[in-house]
């Protein structure tokens, strides 16, 4: 017999479930920020199957306070779907904020959840997990992997999070270092790909968007040179546009050669395979598909690569998207909304996204049954690394 299934034989809490069957989720709220459009796919994907509270803990309120950020395509899709989830916001003070915890973290909750992003303040974190214990639930910490060029990882928050019973990161790097940091006597940490954010170099000397645009998409065109001229001339020196569409007659070029950065633009007119779309893509530092259809090859292999993507739409919302953290928002006649999309994707050269997938996934890895097992088997023994 395994020791996984061991525990559920031998485990009288496994019947708990039916009694705290809530999940509460704390973390950034804001979907203007990687992190807190991530929570909310979280909280979308638990919510699935089991009643969920989530609790916006935004501390770090100056990331979020600039006109430079464009909207979240995957929070777009969030806000039309139904899910009942029960929402709060975290006072800013300590005290008060830990009072919070305890009216929200109540009698019927198996499990809570906080979200830590190494480099902004988690310092809540330490006092949501008391507060989770004290009330008999389990204390599950998802921690972001982030590109190794960062600064800021995981054990970093090895203390925050050292009293909660289980500990998610996305690299086994991440694992290793917070094992040797715990010893045996820690929290079982394991790992998933939803949690990782690395694989994308982004250390480029020059900046390269691609852009896919419809077949004589001459109004998209004119839109995507404006946005791009709007660099200033001393700085271009530091990006590349490369146009993807197929057109006929001299209209495209000439329209490439009248803006005012043409010595930076490429035009490329021919058909492309999978395999060139996949080095277009993976080699570029940021995307941009114009009105993506659902099956849109371009949008696909983005997804694929984990690039950061600039949605470029008329009014309405596109069919691509849902679940994909990567993807930002543009109007398509509006030259300065693309501008700022870019430019925003471009500050997110490093991160690599997880696929939509994922967070079904981690919503799987955190089912309150699981952890009731294996709760039970941390009282009992060292902590183990179960990836």
């Amino acid at each position: 017999m395994s020791r996984h299934s061991e525990v559920q034989s031998q485990n009288p809490v496994n019947n708990e479930r039916e009694d705290r069957p809530r999940v509460v989720v704390a973390g950034p709220g804001s979907s203007l920020t990687i992190p807190g459009i991530i929570v909310s796919e979280i909280t979308q994907s638990l919510a699935q199957f089991a009643p969920v509270t989530r609790i916006q803990v935004d501390l770090d309120t100056d990331l979020m306070v600039s006109l430079h950020r464009a909207p979240s395509l995957a929070a777009a899709h969030d806000a039309l779907r139904g899910a009942d989830i029960v929402r709060h916001q975290a006072p800013m003070n300590a005290r008060l904020r830990s009072q919070a915890f305890k009216n929200w973290i109540g009698p019927d909750v198996g499990t809570a959840v906080a979200y830590a992003w190494p480099g902004i303040n988690n310092s809540w974190i330490w006092q949501f997990i008391q507060v989770a214990k004290a009330a008999g639930a389990s204390a599950v910490v998802l921690c972001a992997s982030l590109p190794k060029s960062s600064h800021a990882n995981a054990v970093m928050l090895a203390e925050i999070m050292s009293q909660a019973d289980f500990i998610i990161v996305g690299e086994a790097s991440d694992a290793a270092e917070l094992h040797a940091e715990y010893g045996t006597t820690g929290p079982v940490i394991d790992t998933h790909r939803a949690l990782s954010l690395g694989g994308r170099s982004g250390n480029s000397s020059v900046q390269q968007i691609t852009a896919f645009l419809p077949k004589d998409g001459s109004d998209s065109l004119a839109t995507l040179l404006a946005a791009f001229d709007a660099i200033p001339e001393a700085g271009i020196e530091a990006f590349g546009l490369q146009v993807v569409m197929r057109y006929s007659g001299p209209e495209m070029p000439d329209l490439v050669a009248s803006s005012y950065h043409a010595g930076h633009v490429q035009l490329i007119g021919d058909d492309i395979s999978a395999k060139d779309l996949e080095k277009l893509c993976s080699t570029s530092s940021a995307l941009s598909v114009v009105e993506p259809s659902f099956d849109s090859r371009a949008f696909s292999t983005a997804v694929a690569c984990g690039i950061a993507t600039v949605v470029v739409a008329n009014s309405h919302l596109p069919e691509v998207g849902r679940g994909y953290v990567g993807g930002l928002l543009a109007e398509r006649f509006r030259p300065a909304s693309v501008h700022v999309a870019l430019a925003h994707a471009l500050r997110l050269e490093e991160l690599g996204f997880p696929s939509p997938d994922a967070w079904d996934g981690l919503a799987q890895r955190i089912n309150p049954t699981r952890h009731l097992e294996l709760r039970s088997f941390v009282l009992r023994a060292p902590a183990t690394h179960i990836g």
